[in-house]
């Protein structure tokens, strides 16, 4: 029930759309501009990632229960900050050029800042020391006194660090809030899948006579070497040294071993172990024996789920953070091409010749009409992002519970892999694409 739907996810989310968008600027040209960048836009930032979350909000309705996300994370010493709001205004300043060097072609062809320091609104490539490359860095165009593009190659690198700042702005933040917690969780997760031998050893203990004040020094002597062994030293240590009750050695607010390591399944079975206790030992021992059998079940049924899953989103991981940004950079490198193609043709009808009977051939293509592939890149690269948070955010459901910690973590290096790999094919791809146009055409 959950494998068949999250392959159909990736293909129709991500596969099917990314393919598609290399369609477009020949689509465009072709239609007489019935299809503009802004249905682009809706089309991959909105439509596409809306019926991507919905289907992934049904295969996770699918996924057996168990436990995942803690409350009592809050009270971890880090716990400050993963809810501080600092490292975004930071990161913003870091990612700020990233943002403008993004939107530097819409600066200079639809504002006036350029005059105000003596710039002029294009440059030929030429004129700015690479005169190895043809045309206009920008290369914005006239349709019925209206300036439509860019379209120029130096444009669509500019576009490119756009999705670039965005997905290093939430990768830094995310790494940030999450650093020093990720490592306290792991150690968390390292007790929970020892905890169950634990509680049978405590249940057993206790069944045998001896009281709550006692066992956890016992349980500790016996685990030696084991994660649980630091938890039962440090509830034994607040019931022998500070005086404490076992409620107050557990939950105490500052000095409780809870707050070390912040599990609800830990927590529940503690409070489990305090109220039944005060019913007796033998009733205390049933009920910790009970929960160890009840653990073991969950654990099984995690491993039978992960078992069942392993193929899948092992291929949904590494295609969400390889293949598909591989693909993404290519087909951007692909309409860069087309554009350049096209615009030589026109050139070439202009000065009466240049590309010989192929420009008759393709008179039906209106380059002004086009998509420009700045616009494509933009919104395929916030494409990208955006599936990254849905897709992350539903494999570590499937393969953990509810856990947003977790998902938080996996989101900032999944952005960090994916999108520099998108950025680096895009950059590469246009860049030797452009320079195979124009081998070819200029032999015409």
């Amino acid at each position: 029930d959950v494998r068949s739907p999250l392959v159909n996810v990736y293909m129709l989310t991500v596969v099917l759309p990314v393919l598609g968008i290399v369609l477009l600027p020949l689509a465009s040209a072709m239609v007489g501009g019935l299809i503009k960048w802004y249905h682009v836009f809706i089309l991959y930032t909105l439509i596409f990632p809306f019926v991507s979350y919905y289907l992934t909000d049904k295969i996770l309705l699918l996924r057996p229960g168990g436990y995942g996300e803690t409350r009592l994370l809050e009270r971890n010493p880090y716990y400050y900050k993963y809810k501080s709001r600092k490292a975004y205004f930071t990161t913003f300043l870091i990612c700020l050029p990233l943002f403008l060097i993004g939107i530097l072609p819409l600066i200079f062809g639809h504002t006036p800042i350029p005059g105000f320091f003596g710039l002029e609104q294009d440059y030929e490539f030429s004129s700015i020391g690479l005169g190895f490359l043809e045309g206009k860095v920008f290369d914005f165009k006239e349709d019925s006194n209206n300036l439509v593009g860019p379209f120029g190659v130096g444009a669509l690198i500019c576009g490119m660090f756009f999705p670039l700042g965005v997905a290093l702005f939430f990768s830094i933040v995310y790494k940030r809030r999450t650093k020093e917690l990720i490592v306290e969780r792991g150690k968390t997760k390292s007790l929970e899948r020892e905890f169950n031998n634990s509680l049978f050893q405590l249940g057993n203990r206790m069944g045998n006579g001896m009281p709550a004040e006692l066992v956890f020094g016992r349980v500790a002597e016996s685990s030696r070497g084991l994660k649980t062994e630091d938890f039962f030293r440090r509830v034994n240590y607040n019931i022998q040294q500070m005086g404490m009750s076992v409620e107050k050695a557990i939950f105490d607010s500052s000095r409780g071993a809870i707050t070390f390591y912040p599990s609800d399944l830990i927590a529940t079975s503690m409070r489990v172990l305090i109220e039944s206790s005060k019913k007796g030992l033998r009733i205390a021992s049933l009920s910790l024996m009970s929960i160890s059998e009840y653990v073991k079940n969950i654990q099984k049924i995690t491993d039978r789920l992960r078992d069942l899953l392993a193929e899948v989103v092992s291929d949904m991981k590494s295609n969400m953070t390889f293949l598909a940004p591989l693909l993404s950079g290519i087909v951007v490198g692909l309409a860069a091409m087309i554009a350049f193609i096209l615009n030589k043709i026109e050139l070439g009808n202009l000065e009466g010749g240049g590309v010989g009977n192929l420009s008759a051939l393709l008179g039906i293509f209106d380059l002004t009409k086009m998509i420009p592939p700045y616009y494509l890149q933009i919104a395929i690269g916030i494409y990208l992002i955006q599936i990254i948070f849905i897709l992350t955010k539903a494999l570590v459901t499937v393969d953990s519970g509810e856990d947003k910690l977790e998902k938080t973590h996996k989101i900032g290096l999944n952005l960090r892999r994916g999108i520099m790999l998108y950025f680096i094919t895009a950059l590469l791809s246009t860049l030797a694409l452009f320079f195979l146009s124009s081998i070819v055409l200029g032999n015409f």
